[in-house]
């Protein structure tokens, strides 16, 4: 079934910069910091601040379009799993709601190891009307290649085009690059730069930190810290976009707001509610869940 051009299903994506497409030129500099002046830095492992997001931390979201709710959505910590004998975190995203009659439901899960920080899997399934979706990237550290896996009559196939593909090292999905911001220092005039997206196409990686704002949300007043994320595709993350990501400006560093505009719109993702997850379980400096 053909997916529809613009819905709520898309706007996960398109907020997390999910949609692959043309590599644009160089990133021009751009004003922020003292003097106007933005400093960049690349990012390597020790940039990152240690993984500090129990099982059992969670975000609910209330998701507009135009204006208008459409729907409700959520970020957590789901669980420890192991992949490969290695201990990782499942964080899934969830989308669900729509217009009248058009019921739309969208999940991206990612496997993350801690230490160093990378994804092993990308999940998502996806029901728009009558489009379905379910994909799975399996991303191998070792032999630095992922393979595309597509669900057909309840098992996971190998697509034949996607087989062993290269990847550069350390790789973040979409849900994953979500965890790895809130782990950069996240210094005002400072611009954060990585080659780490799954798809080569997507890179560098771009984490540009703007401003301190406070705001208020449903789930209450909060003081920010305000990035502009890039990723190099066709998605809302993309160069010379206007997507911005509010976290609280403390060390849990909550996405309090999405904001994503557009020429057929703006969406925004609004914190409804936040569960810390304190005394949740935690991987262990030996790999072993805790």
């Amino acid at each position: 079934m053909r997916r529809p051009a613009a819905s709520l299903a898309a706007i996960p994506l398109l907020l997390l910069g999910a949609v692959p497409g043309p590599r644009p030129g160089p990133v021009p500099a751009a004003p922020g910091g003292p003097g106007g002046a933005v400093r960049t830095v690349r990012v390597d492992p020790d940039t990152l601040l240690p993984w500090r997001f129990p099982v059992g931390e969670r975000m609910e979201y209330s998701v507009t379009w135009g204006g208008i709710r459409l729907g409700t959505g959520s970020l957590a910590v789901e669980a420890i799993d192991t992949l490969d004998a290695r201990a990782t975190y499942r964080v899934g995203f969830e989308v669900e709601g729509g217009p009248p009659f058009y019921r739309v439901e969208t999940r991206m899960a990612s496997w993350i190891r801690p230490d160093p920080f990378r994804s092993l899997r990308f999940e998502q399934r996806q029901r728009e009307g009558d489009y379905r979706r379910d994909r799975r990237i399996e991303m191998s550290p070792e032999t630095r290649t992922y393979t595309r896996y597509d669900l057909k009559d309840g098992e996971w196939r190998p697509h034949p085009e996607e087989i062993g593909v290269p990847i550069p090292e350390n790789v973040l999905d979409e849900v994953s690059y979500l965890y790895f911001a809130r782990l950069l220092p996240l210094e005002p005039g400072v611009r954060y730069e990585f080659e780490r997206y799954w798809r080569e196409e997507g890179n560098p990686v771009v984490v540009e930190v703007l401003r301190r704002e406070e705001i208020r949300v449903p789930a209450g007043k909060f003081r920010t810290i305000v990035l502009r994320p890039e990723i190099r595709t066709s998605g809302i993350f993309k160069e010379g976009g206007e997507a911005e990501l509010y976290l609280t400006d403390d060390e849990r560093r909550i996405p309090v707001r999405v904001k994503a505009s557009m020429a057929i719109g703006s969406g925004n993702f609004f914190l409804t509610d936040y569960e810390s997850g304190e005394g949740g379980a935690l991987i262990a400096p030996d790999g072993e869940g805790s």
